[in-house]
């Protein structure tokens, strides 16, 4: 079975309209529902927003319910010099905890330079948590072709988890500059933590709902992001081997 996670319910409507044989279920506290899509067994569910609610989630699915992989999406926000606009595709390559660290009169120093592993027990982890290669190089092509059909743009790349959104044109090239990364959410290293601790294959796609600048959520489009997310899980799963 494969999980399929986002945030927020509103980022899974269209996964939920095509949901055949829907099933719902609770584990631990957690809402889920069973069911088939193009033709695969899979399970939905909504870990909530932010890193602690997304970790508490993935843990509760990953020990719970028997899963080859777990797909995790919804909406990004994309930094400049990404290449990515509103609508466009970004697939993680790895994700990275973007302010856990110091602030210090030196600027910002992550885990890495400040010396001290989030993670010991498997190798040392810092701030960078790994995607699952596998899938990543799998998916890739697919979502290539699914971008070109589309008419969109698909770049793919670090992700960086934060948990206070970046609201400055400023911050985010600041944040460019030391983490490289394409686009920022508030759930998926949390995720990536809790793959890696449970050995279950994560894959993370986010659809582009906004630059990340000077905040003006005027100029946002939550539902395309949302909308172009879900029909990239959904052409993936048509093209899932089992």
């Amino acid at each position: 079975m494969i999980c399929l996670l986002a945030a927020v319910a509103e980022e899974t409507g269209l996964i939920r309209e095509a949901l055949a044989g829907c099933v719902p279920q609770s584990v631990n506290g957690i809402s889920l529902l069973t069911g088939r899509l193009s033709g695969h067994d899979v399970c939905l569910a909504h870990s909530g927003i932010g890193k602690a609610a997304a970790a508490a989630t993935a843990v509760t699915l990953l020990t719970s319910c028997k899963l080859q992989s777990l797909w995790l999406f919804g909406c990004g926000g994309a930094y400049p010099g990404s290449g990515l606009t509103v609508g466009d595709l970004a697939l993680a390559d790895v994700e990275i905890f973007g302010d856990e660290g110091v602030a210090s009169p030196r600027g910002f120093r992550d885990l890495a330079a400040m010396g001290l592993a989030m993670r010991l027990e498997s190798g040392q982890f810092f701030n960078t948590w790994p995607i699952d290669r596998v899938l990543y190089d799998w998916a890739r092509p697919k979502l290539e072709a699914h971008t070109k059909e589309a008419g969109t743009t698909l770049v793919s790349g670090p992700f960086v988890t934060v948990s206070t959104c970046t609201g400055t044109r400023e911050h985010a090239e600041e944040m460019v500059r030391r983490t490289g990364g394409l686009c920022e959410n508030m759930e998926g290293a949390a995720v990536a933590l809790a793959c890696q601790q449970l050995a279950v294959p994560l894959l993370e796609v986010r659809g582009i709902s906004n630059l990340v600048e000077d905040h003006e959520p005027s100029r946002w489009d939550l539902p395309r992001g949302m909308a172009a997310a879900q029909h990239a899980i959904q052409a993936l799963l048509r093209a899932w081997p089992g």
